[in-house]
């Protein structure tokens, strides 16, 4: 229960930092203030669950963010996947786990399409 208020509060400090930005500050980040609250509301595992899932793929968290704005659209499409329990599944044996298995996964076709190009 503490973990859980922790969380809840650490978020709501964060959306009052991103209500307290200005129009510049959110220009130099290169994103919208609704994109900003996006990433904040998200589960906290969103980018480790991306780097686990993606080394299924032969991929490194480096070569998905080598394309920053498909780096944001795939963490943005992993915080909104309702496949959690599925990924969790998975990603419980990623070290034995094939593409094949990973395919539920909305960002599979673009792991597996970079995955290619490095081949």
């Amino acid at each position: 229960m503490r973990e859980r208020l922790q969380t809840l509060f650490a978020k709501w400090r964060s959306l009052t930092e991103i209500e307290a930005l200005t129009e510049r500050d959110l220009t130099d980040i290169g994103l919208n203030r609704a994109q900003i609250e996006d990433f904040v509301r998200m589960p906290a595992d969103t980018t480790a669950r991306m780097a686990r899932m993606a080394a299924i793929f032969g991929l490194t968290v480096e070569d998905l963010k080598r394309d920053h704005g498909a780096w944001l659209d795939r963490v943005q499409t992993c915080g909104h996947c309702g496949e959690r329990r599925r990924c969790s599944q998975v990603l419980e044996q990623a070290d034995a786990a094939s593409p094949a298995q990973a395919g539920f996964c909305p960002n599979a076709a673009d792991y597996a399409a970079l995955s290619e190009g490095r081949s």
